[in-house]
């Protein structure tokens, strides 16, 4: 647990915003919280990116923040006494851009090494014959799902994009593997294909997206394998392994068996101190929520298709708030159904004529996921 090892040196505002703290761990491992702003504008705001300054054998980080935010990474740095060009790497949580969109100004700052999975080693890059539409071909392989506009991907991603095809990156391969002496790193795909955890024998977890206090995070949707699996290789030729609810369902379920027992620190990408309090979490609690959470969901869009077959928008505007579907709100709202749609159909709850879901009044959902 994190309340009897934290001490905030620098408070900030409500949501955690300026704020750095030290974590000072039994065994001596010393970790720093790094928040880089992350504002998009709307309800679905998550305050900060958390980035996190490990002291072990070797110096590192993990994430580097949004695009145009590595330069207050560099200066926190410092404002805890350490600096760029003492980082030995940078390791990515995941290639969402609010975590290695300031990599660019880390590296050059100091010229750090970047590890990351392997998946987005491959999924970094730019591959134009393989683009699923003419105006992506200049988009990295992990960003061809994106369906925000050009006025927005025009003036904030198009530097980012170049960028990540040219960083060169350490590749972390799947499973359990070690980081550095006591530390080791996981991969846990479901939130994101190339997702890692850094983990360290019962003490400290730092899970990226995939374990978020308060927010669950957005699964991504076996559908968007397709679009990449030319990258990805025969290797990744099963979506069900790298993405889909499932998979992030099997992943949480990792972690908590992971902690055997034991109450470790968790440090999470987002929402660390929100309202104006720190959220200490409870691993294995927390993991029992969230799949409460998601077989509640799953019994609200069975209850919505108990009216008729219905699709993916119908069913997200019967479920979420409108608030939360103002903007991209709704584009991420059906994401969010069609995932939970898709497990519903593993699970023999639905089927999909066409665009429309239909309930079989059939199938076992509790005990599906009870058996991933």
């Amino acid at each position: 647990m994190l309340e009897p090892h934290l001490e905030i040196l620098r408070p900030g505002d409500e949501r955690g915003n300026g704020m750095l703290f030290r974590l000072r761990l039994p065994s001596g491992l010393t970790v720093y919280g790094l928040p880089t702003p992350n504002e998009y504008g709307g309800e679905w705001d998550l305050g900060p990116t958390w980035n996190y300054l490990v002291e072990a054998d070797q110096l590192f980080l993990v994430d580097a923040g949004r695009w145009g935010t590595g330069g207050m990474l560099v200066e926190m740095l410092e404002q805890v006494g350490r600096s760029a060009r003492e980082l030995d790497f940078v390791i990515l949580s995941h290639g969402h851009e609010d975590h290695d969109g300031g990599l660019n100004e880390l590296v050059a700052a100091g010229g750090a090494a970047v590890k990351a999975h392997a998946i987005y080693a491959r999924l970094a890059r730019k591959h134009p014959d393989l683009a699923p539409a003419e105006y992506k071909r200049a988009f990295p392989a992990k960003c061809w799902h994106c369906f925000m506009p050009e006025s927005y991907y025009g003036p904030n991603c198009l530097e980012y994009h170049g960028y990540c095809d040219r960083q060169a990156v350490e590749p972390i391969g799947d499973g359990r593997h070690p980081l550095l002496p006591g530390l080791e790193t996981l991969h846990i795909p479901g939130h994101s294909p190339d997702a890692l955890a850094i983990w360290t024998a019962d003490e400290l977890l730092i899970p990226g997206d995939t374990l978020l206090p308060g927010i669950t995070p957005w699964p991504s949707s076996l559908r968007m394998h397709a679009a990449v699996a030319g990258v990805l290789g025969p290797e990744y030729a099963e979506p069900g392994r790298i993405y889909g609810l499932e998979r992030y369902l099997a992943s949480i379920k990792t972690l908590k068996n992971l902690a055997n027992g034991h109450s470790p620190a968790v440090l999470p990408a987002h929402r660390l101190f929100h309202a104006g309090r720190l959220n200490d979490m409870d691993l294995a609690q927390r993991v029992e929520e969230m799949i409460q959470h998601h077989l509640d969901r799953c019994a609200d869009i069975l209850r919505i298709l108990a009216d008729g077959p219905a699709e993916a928008e119908a069913i997200a505007r019967g479920h979420f708030a409108p608030e939360k579907l103002k903007g991209p709100g709704l584009m991420m709202g059906k994401n969010e159904i069609v995932c939970h749609c898709e497990l519903l159909q593993a699970a023999g709850c639905l089927v999909q004529d066409g665009r429309q879901y239909v309930a079989t009044g059939a199938g076992d959902l509790e005990g599906f996921i009870a058996a991933i």
